[in-house]
């Protein structure tokens, strides 16, 4: 921005050195628009400083920001890509309409309730039980019958 400010400064320089004087209409208008170029001028080193001050803030707020998550995460690093850390069983889906990976309880799957999976996205269906009870030996009984139908 100094640059600027030094090219403006030449300006008003000639403009001094060829006697351009305010008597006329056009030293009138010369004039005028030099002093609003050096006020541009100074309003960009202004708006460069502020610049300037806000990516120092960005900066340490960055810092402080991945210095909280190593303190909170610890060394948890995402090496497998999923979602779910705690030692609850979860389930992932996948949405399909933005390809989000949404993780749920696994509890939902065994709830009598009609429950549905919102994805946090997109905001679009991504599971819904069917409100039914499902146990393991009716599904193990329903596999065989389809063996036995085969057979």
């Amino acid at each position: 921005m100094t640059e600027l400010k030094e090219r403006v400064a030449y300006l008003q320089g000639l403009a001094d050195g060829l006697e351009i004087s305010e008597q006329s209409k056009e030293g009138k208008l010369l004039l005028a628009v030099l002093d609003v170029l050096n006020e541009v001028a100074d309003e960009m080193e202004g708006l460069a400083d502020a610049q300037e001050d806000l990516e120092e803030y960005v900066d340490a707020m960055d810092s402080d920001l991945t210095d909280l998550e190593e303190e909170i995460l610890g060394d948890e690093e995402d090496d497998d890509d999923d979602c779910c850390h705690c030692g609850e069983e979860y389930v992932e889906a996948t949405c399909p309409n933005c390809g989000e990976v949404v993780c749920f309880d696994a509890d939902i799957l065994d709830d009598d309730e009609l429950i549905e999976v919102i994805c946090p996205v997109c905001e679009s269906t991504v599971f819904v039980n069917d409100g039914e009870e499902t146990s393991s030996s009716d599904e193990e009984e329903a596999e065989e019958e389809a063996e036995k139908e085969k057979e």
